[in-house]
């Protein structure tokens, strides 16, 4: 009697992140072998009873740990059905305790580093390695390749896939990464991919909100997957070669259109993929038989899922096999966060001739830090109760005179050490008031200071300023230079257009919880990764020289 053990019951649950993926195979197992011994192993004790009612599982062969599992037996063949950060672990603890055979779910790994991890452990072992695409034994897909090797649609091939649902790449497209790998018997020579990323996370890792991509394949074949917005009239899959279109839809039905004329074609599901997939395994476990879904082929799909974040990133083609490492989307996400002071952050700013610039900054920290600004109309002046419940201040722009009551609202703050940050054209604003222009440390003065439109380049001055860069390009736009001195300053950011350098951004050299930074003026500007990480930088230091109240 051979032994299967499903690792990662599941339970079934509304939305993208319940579904029991091990009940599956599960059921795929009790359909390849109703006799086969089948264990189970989920932490959660009624993941575990609903699992062993549903698949008449002995209550000696449930185990809470794999730790349990494999020191009262080592099965023939293991399913990792957990989340994708636990499947590397699994899958070489499994090889090294000695299974033949190993089904692990998709995507393969959180990123390329593991899967060769996983792929050398098994290859050390002799373990048998299947990634789950099951769909490789969908009968449809099946004929589909026939067709396609019997020239039913010329050569040529482009495939375009489309996933919809608000579905990402690792969870769903991998399949069809696989799928187009499957049809052209062929895996990608590189990719080419967009993607609209907001820090989206799934299964506890990082998720794209929708992507197109484009894989080239050797010969004149393509490969076009569209995931996340709806799929139109329906259609998921096509196959366009130089001498016809294949249309598939959905597991029961493939359209042919070539010079012959027209062809409809209704497809028998025949036995469930899962069940397939695991009969394959439980066969293949331990020789060197062919399988449709050992790693050898599969793997590929998660790789090119890590090529696509990598290509979107670098705004690149990225070829395959691929040369990193890491999964490009956590290095996006994993960037730092700033700490800003708890309470609200009040942006006292005006429209600045319709620049767009106190929205980019909006724009900016609730982007980055996921904190959202209050705003407060520099036109109408600071008001008793505007200040309630704050924790920061920008000041952005602002009008040429201040109201008493903005003047004594101010002062108060600055005064209880509270922290201030003053943003571009801030440095313009009250020039009658002279407290204000001494907090700013440096002002514009008409007929000295400018503003130049050229690109200019960004430079790192504090060695302890949380800035992933050195150096920065930034594109056209308002830089304010040649500045008059009021007070002394700290500076931590420097700009050079052509020629010269200037400050860029500091902190007040006698009151630390004042900050300024100098570019921005246009909102789009605030979209640049330098403007953004160099302006919370800034208001990272400006907090640490700051008394926090709530």
């Amino acid at each position: 009697m051979k032994t299967a053990a499903v690792i990662g019951c599941g339970r079934s649950v509304e939305g993208k992140v319940g579904w029991a993926i091990g009940h599956e195979h599960g059921r795929g197992y009790r359909e390849a072998d109703p006799g086969l011994r089948l264990c189970a192993v989920d932490r959660d004790p009624a993941n575990l009873a609903a699992f062993r009612a549903r698949f008449s599982v002995a209550t000696g062969d449930c185990f809470s740990s794999t730790e349990e599992l494999y020191t009262k037996l080592v099965p023939d063949v293991v399913s990792i059905c957990t989340w994708p950060g636990l499947h590397a672990p699994m899958v070489i603890e499994a090889a090294e305790r000695g299974v033949r055979g190993i089904i692990c779910e998709k995507p393969m790994a959180l990123n390329p580093l593991e899967m060769g991890k996983m792929l050398a452990a098994c290859k050390k072992s002799g373990a048998r390695l299947s990634v789950a695409h099951q769909r490789r034994h969908e009968p449809i897909f099946l004929r589909a390749k026939a067709l396609l090797q019997q020239g039913a649609i010329g050569t040529d091939f482009v495939i375009e896939a489309r996933v919809g649902d608000n579905w990402d790449i690792l969870s769903w497209t991998t399949h069809w990464f696989d799928m187009a790998n499957f049809l052209l018997d062929a895996k990608p020579l590189w990719v080419l991919a967009g993607l609209d990323h907001t820090g989206q996370r799934r299964y506890q890792h990082a998720v794209e909100d929708n992507s197109v991509v484009l894989a080239q394949y050797p010969g004149e074949n393509q490969a076009l997957f569209v995931t996340g917005p709806g799929v139109p009239s329906g259609s998921w899959f096509h196959i366009r070669g130089n001498a016809g279109l294949m249309v598939l839809h959905g597991t029961e039905r493939i359209e042919l259109f070539n010079k012959s004329g027209f062809l409809e074609e209704k497809i028998a599901r025949g036995a469930s993929p899962f069940t397939a997939m695991v009969k394959e395994m439980l066969e293949g476990a331990g020789s060197d038989a062919a399988m449709l879904c050992d790693a050898s082929g599969t793997s590929c799909a998660t790789e090119m899922a890590y090529a696509v974040q990598e290509s979107a990133r670098t705004l690149r083609k990225v070829e395959l096999p691929l040369a990193v490492g890491y999964a490009a989307l956590e290095l996006v996400q994993a960037r730092p966060k700033t700490v800003l002071p708890a309470g609200e952050i009040v942006l006292f700013a005006d429209a600045h001739f319709s620049s767009g610039g106190r929205e980019g900054i909006a724009d900016a920290i609730r982007e980055e830090s996921g904190r959202e600004c209050r705003l407060v109309a520099a036109e109408q002046g600071l008001k008793p109760g505007d200040l309630e419940g704050a924790g920061l201040i920008l000041v952005y722009h602002t009008q040429p005179e201040a109201d008493e009551t903005t003047k004594r609202l101010l002062s108060a703050w600055v005064d209880g050490k509270r922290p201030l940050m003053i943003v571009h054209a801030g440095l313009g604003a009250y020039p009658q008031w002279p407290e204000y222009m001494e907090w700013c440390g440096r002002v514009w003065a008409w007929g000295k200071s400018s503003h130049p439109h050229q690109p200019s380049m960004l430079a790192v001055l504090a060695p302890d300023l949380k800035i992933p860069w050195k150096e920065a390009w930034l594109p056209e736009d308002e830089v304010f230079i040649d500045l008059e001195q009021k007070a002394p300053c700290h500076d931590l950011v420097s700009v050079t257009l052509p020629g010269r350098t200037f400050p860029a951004a500091w902190v007040h050299g006698v009151r630390p919880n004042i900050g300024v930074w100098v570019p921005g003026h246009r909102r789009d500007f605030w979209n640049v990764p330098a403007i953004r990480q160099g302006f919370l930088a800034v208001l990272d230091k400006l907090s640490a020289g700051s008394v926090h109240e709530t």
